[in-house]
């Protein structure tokens, strides 16, 4: 009952890539949530925590699904950031731009902080 409920949910994501990509990229990620949480329900037997094969499963599809998710929304997200990137890339230079420039305003202000900060101890003393 519980793969028919992880297969419902899951079946509508997708990636946008090329479906033998996106197949090959699903499978890594669903053995990687199986292996996980397998271990995982493992752990909870041998510590007590759950009783039964019931338990067992419900826990087992559980943090499977939940970590199919959240790998399937990052793989998702990197693939929409990489074609914004390569569809953008003016953006990402002003914004990496900025980023430097703004680094470097900061690099400047403590160095100059500290600069003072060591010229009035000097004169103190």
């Amino acid at each position: 009952m519980y793969k028919f409920l992880f297969e419902l949910v899951t079946s509508p994501l997708s990636l946008p890539i090329e479906w033998y990509y996106e197949y090959l990229i699903l499978l890594v990620i669903n053995e990687i949530a199986y292996h996980i949480a397998y271990a995982k329900v493992g752990n909870m037997y041998h510590s007590g925590l759950i009783n039964g094969r019931k338990a067992g499963s419900f826990f087992h599809w559980l943090i499977r699904l939940i970590l199919f998710f959240g790998m399937w929304f990052i793989t998702h997200s990197a693939i929409q950031g990489y074609y914004f990137a390569t569809e953008n890339p003016e953006i990402i230079l002003m914004i990496a731009g900025s980023i430097t420039g703004v680094a470097i305003i900061c690099v400047l202000a403590v160095s100059t902080i500290r600069f003072i900060k060591k010229h009035n101890r000097n004169r103190n003393a």
